[in-house]
């Protein structure tokens, strides 16, 4: 069975200070692009080997085969995995509620670019890139961001559409890089009830 998906709105990029593509983004693109930096703070629910997109960008509109660009998911071995490099929690999610946070950022136009993971308000992963990422449009464009599925090659190996087959409840974007602190906060703060 298919899974629940939800395409996120799209911007115009007609200039893109970081060489990437211009065109159509969708709105993790659009944010990234624009302001240099995208944190996207994420609560979801793990289910028993639980695997599948949580974030994406995508060149191709689901159904169609497309170019990747996963930004955050879980594989196979219940690992959570960010960012294009693929930069991973290296431990077992367990079942229930998580919070994960994925951020991209570039220190100029022309890089050193930046991802950092977070789980559960722990700094968990992060890289330095010399190239700029498909967030910036590397590659790109990519005009289908969508919350809860994604394709392309997991660490499983897996190729194709792949929705996440646990709970995604929260979803909140920000145009800037979160401390540490800022992460931790928003962790001890809990599940947001404002649902």
């Amino acid at each position: 069975s298919i899974g629940y998906a939800f395409q996120l709105p799209q911007c115009s990029i007609s200039s893109n200070p970081y060489g990437g593509a211009t065109g159509t983004y969708g709105l993790f693109n659009c944010v990234a692009i624009k302001y240099s930096a995208i944190s996207v703070v994420v609560w979801f629910y793990e289910p028993p080997n639980g695997q599948g997109g949580i974030l994406s960008f995508q060149s191709s509109p689901y159904p169609q085969s497309t170019g990747t660009g996963n930004f955050l998911w879980v594989a196979g071995n219940d690992y959570l995995y960010g960012g294009y490099s693929a930069i991973t929690s290296g431990q077992t999610l367990s079942p229930g509620w998580h919070m994960a946070v994925i951020e991209n950022w570039a220190s100029s136009t022309s890089g050193p670019f930046y991802e950092n993971l977070y789980l559960d308000g722990n700094l968990v992963a992060n890289t330095t890139l010399s190239s700029p990422t498909p967030t910036f449009g590397s590659s790109g464009p990519y005009p289908y961001n969508y919350i809860g599925t994604s394709f392309g090659n997991y660490p499983d190996p897996y190729t194709g559409w792949l929705f996440f087959n646990g709970t995604i409840a929260y979803v909140a974007i920000y145009n800037t890089v979160l401390n540490s602190t800022q992460v931790q906060e928003l962790y001890q703060a809990g599940f947001p009830n404002t649902l």
